[in-house]
């Protein structure tokens, strides 16, 4: 049976975050048009004995020594079958029971070649801190096209559900951006997007981008210049500072 979405997880020595993803994903109401690929970066903290034990719930697990992050999941993207491919990394967690459901439902109906929403952030012990578009001072895009990522990123990778077929890999270039990067370069190419009303996932604080903050602004700084342009991605920048100081100001008092 063609499966229409392909959901990636990758995972490095990261075994409760992995639990908590696995248990929201294995507890969805509607599977059986969901292909699960795991990729586990040879872990040695008991998340490839747990992935193992657990095998029968994955339709793909590759348990092997990568060169990163987007490494592993450009080997993800390449094992994928479904006609949609949504990353929902070790940490994250699908929001609710029936999102499956929800999101299978959105695209059968609006034939959308990506699907996105809010997002509601969770810190490691998964209480909820608030959703992306409350603590953000931007607001998540009703029409989200090319133009959306000028001032910076405004949603989260993981709760934007893609077509295969628009994604390139991701540029091993960039260790902390490579994701924005590769959502711009999809949305260049022009495709329908449709904001569905329920969350889709929940993110984790406290992953690489937040651990390597100085070179994640680098990396995102590179990234706009090269679809955006040199001046006026400067220019974007002001206020680009500003906001990120508000959103980290907002989120120190609700941690």
């Amino acid at each position: 049976m063609h499966k229409l979405i392909s959901v990636i997880t990758i995972n490095y020595n990261h075994l409760e975050g992995l639990k908590n993803t696995f248990k929201s994903i294995v507890n969805q109401t509607d599977k059986q048009s969901i292909e699960w690929i795991v990729i586990d970066g040879n872990s040695t903290d008991g998340s490839a004995e747990f992935l193992r034990e657990h095998q029968n719930e994955i339709d793909v697990l590759e348990i092997a020594k990568d060169k990163g992050i987007y490494d592993a999941m450009n080997k993800g993207l390449a094992l994928a079958t479904g006609t949609y491919v949504w990353f929902v990394n070790s940490g994250d967690t699908v929001y609710a029971n029936d999102v499956f459901e929800k999101a299978l439902q959105s695209i059968r109906t609006e034939n959308c070649d990506i699907l996105y929403s809010d997002t509601m952030f969770v810190s490691p012990e998964m209480e909820q801190i608030g959703l992306i578009s409350d603590l953000k001072p931007q607001t998540l895009p009703e029409n989200l096209n090319f133009s959306s990522f000028r001032f910076g990123m405004n949603l989260c990778h993981q709760s934007f559900i893609v077509k295969r077929s628009l994604c390139d890999p991701y540029d091993l270039q960039y260790k902390q951006a490579a994701d924005v990067d590769w959502i711009v370069t999809i949305l260049k190419k022009k495709p329908k997007a449709f904001r569905c009303n329920f969350i889709l996932s929940n993110f984790e604080v406290g992953g690489s981008s937040y651990q390597h903050t100085k070179k994640a602004w680098r990396e995102r700084f590179d990234v706009l210049t090269k679809h955006y342009g040199l001046l006026p991605n400067l220019f974007a920048h002001v206020w680009i500072i500003i906001r990120r100081v508000l959103f980290n100001l907002k989120l120190k008092l609700k941690l």
